[in-house]
């Protein structure tokens, strides 16, 4: 199941996202390349039609508060590693790894290094 909803993002991205054009006019397709560092933490929305595709980047030791939301959200961490905590469960994530956020319940993100990590909803 893993490996069929990584596929499926991964196509997904590949057929849905369109390039982004950097004031230099170079065309970025990573997507980490997307959001950069910064003292607070960064996203950028990516794509939006009937779903948004948005990366965020925290900084080592920031921290997304507990929240919930009203859909189901996959989220592929990019880069770096960070505690994903779900109700009371805690799952650590690495780049290439993914996981859903379910809905209506809280869940929040730990980074415990850098990381830069796409969420859909």
């Amino acid at each position: 199941m893993k490996t069929t909803t990584v596929f499926f993002l991964l196509a997904l991205s590949i057929i849905s996202c369109k390039k982004k054009t950097i004031d230099n006019d170079t065309n970025v397709n990573n997507l980490a390349a997307m959001v950069n560092y910064g003292d607070t933490i960064t996203n950028e929305v990516v794509f939006e039609s009937h779903y948004k595709m948005i990366v965020f980047a925290l900084k080592k030791g920031q921290n997304l508060k507990p929240h919930s939301a009203p859909m189901d959200a996959p989220l592929l961490m990019l880069e770096g590693s960070a505690t994903i905590i779900i109700g009371s469960e805690k799952t650590r994530l690495s780049a290439g790894d993914i996981i859903t956020l379910p809905k209506e319940i809280d869940h929040g993100v730990n980074s415990l290094t850098d990381c830069k990590f796409l969420l859909l909803k």
